[in-house]
């Protein structure tokens, strides 16, 4: 199923894997919507008719979730075709969230859906009818659970091909309507036994499926628009691509915003105080177009110069290293720098914390390391200490 999707991928979207390739990335979107909307609305049709006749509950609440999956696959068709537009004077970053919210859409369709079909499930339990259905029938019913399982596939491997939410939560809402459907043919079985209560029964588990999907859905969706963090391995990358940078000692504060595929990216270096601005200059370019080229978007590189040869730098640093490691509250230190001579002198740094500690606990964290630092050998020594924010990324060693 993989290596075909993938040579259909290939066949209608040359180039999806490009990442700076959004037009080709968008016809993959595209083509798992239109896919999903001519056979759904096949099956949806297929499954009213097929419900009329035998009249069962749990069959034409899945041929509505059929019908509402045609519905959803438009959100998605419709939010591929916004994400290509160009960004413009109100959307500068591009229009790469719609991807988030066309999935959140496509939940809200399903709550609807799910809500709706469990109420009539629930007075069909109360008020139980029988429901007769010939074999053809229940054999084109279950027919059409493989047909939904393949689109399913289809549509999961399309999602993660390109990456994309909605696509993924398309095939979720696929894969809801197989157990949906194998409900279905279960009280058909259920009714043929003489269980007419049984309709109403797989009807509530049909909706109980539609909501499980939706709020699945829901929590896939919303993360990106209220700002949730990228994926380890981006961080680690960007990470590696500034340390290649010409004299780069360190990396820190690395923050990303994404909006879909367009990345807005700021990380800070620090690098010798002895170098030029010019060259300082040169070198934070280099690695923000290096950056930008590996994540579409923009980057801005900041530039901490700290000055390696003060006398005192590395026995200040060993100190503050053996504070951090050896408090439970500290996570890590960067940016260290000292200002003033060899007798009167600062050292300021930055740190990160280890979960959530409270604030007396984020204070005995600063009193470690300055008790650390000062000691016996620098008891005049002045110790500044900021605590990182919780959306930048630690650290990275060089």
């Amino acid at each position: 199923m993989k290596k075909l999707t993938k040579q259909i991928a290939e066949r209608f979207a040359p180039g999806y894997g490009d990442p700076h390739n959004i037009e080709a990335r968008s016809r993959v979107g595209l083509l798992e919507g239109w896919v999903s909307i001519v056979v759904n609305t096949l099956l949806g049709a297929l499954k009213i008719w097929l419900g009329l006749v035998t009249g069962s509950l749990a069959l034409m609440a899945d041929a509505f979730h059929t019908l509402a999956d045609s519905v959803t696959s438009a959100v998605v068709v419709l939010g591929f075709w916004l994400a290509r537009q160009p960004a413009d004077r109100e959307h500068p970053f591009g229009h790469g969230r719609i991807d988030s919210v066309a999935g959140l859409a496509i939940a809200v369709l399903l709550a609807v859906v799910s809500f709706e079909s469990g109420r009539a499930a629930v007075e069909r339990i109360v008020n139980p009818q029988p429901v007769e259905a010939a074999f053809w029938v229940i054999a084109v019913v279950a027919a059409s659970v493989l047909v939904k399982e393949w689109l399913s596939r289809f549509s999961l491997e399309l999602g993660r091909l390109i990456g994309s939410d909605a696509l993924v939560a398309d095939a979720w809402h696929h894969r809801s309507d197989v157990f949906a459907t194998s409900l279905v043919v279960v009280a058909f079985f259920g009714g043929r036994l003489g269980l007419p209560w049984l309709d109403g029964v797989m009807g509530l588990g049909v909706s109980i499926f539609i909501g499980w999907a939706a709020w699945a859905i829901i929590r896939q969706s919303v993360g990106p628009l209220l700002g949730e963090p990228a994926p380890d391995e981006v961080y680690r990358e960007i990470g590696r691509i500034a340390a290649a940078g010409e004299g780069v000692r360190g990396v820190h504060d690395i923050i990303v915003h994404r909006y879909g595929l367009t990345h807005v990216i700021s990380v800070h270096i620090e690098v010798p105080g002895d170098r030029s601005a010019i060259e300082l200059h040169d070198t934070s370019e280099r690695i923000e177009e290096n950056i930008a080229r590996r994540f579409p978007g923009h980057a801005v590189v900041h530039v901490d110069p700290i000055d390696f040869n003060h006398p005192h730098y590395a026995a200040v640093q060993a100190r503050v290293a053996a504070a951090v490691e050896s408090s439970p509250y500290c996570g890590t230190y960067h940016d260290l720098r000292i200002v003033g001579g060899e007798e009167h002198f600062t050292v300021i740094l930055d740190i990160t914390l280890n979960g959530r500690p409270t604030e007396s606990q984020i204070e005995q964290c600063r009193q470690s390391i300055t008790d650390s630092v000062r000691g016996s050998s620098f008891p005049q020594a002045r110790v500044l200490i900021n605590v990182e924010p919780l959306f930048s990324h630690p650290a990275q060693s060089v």
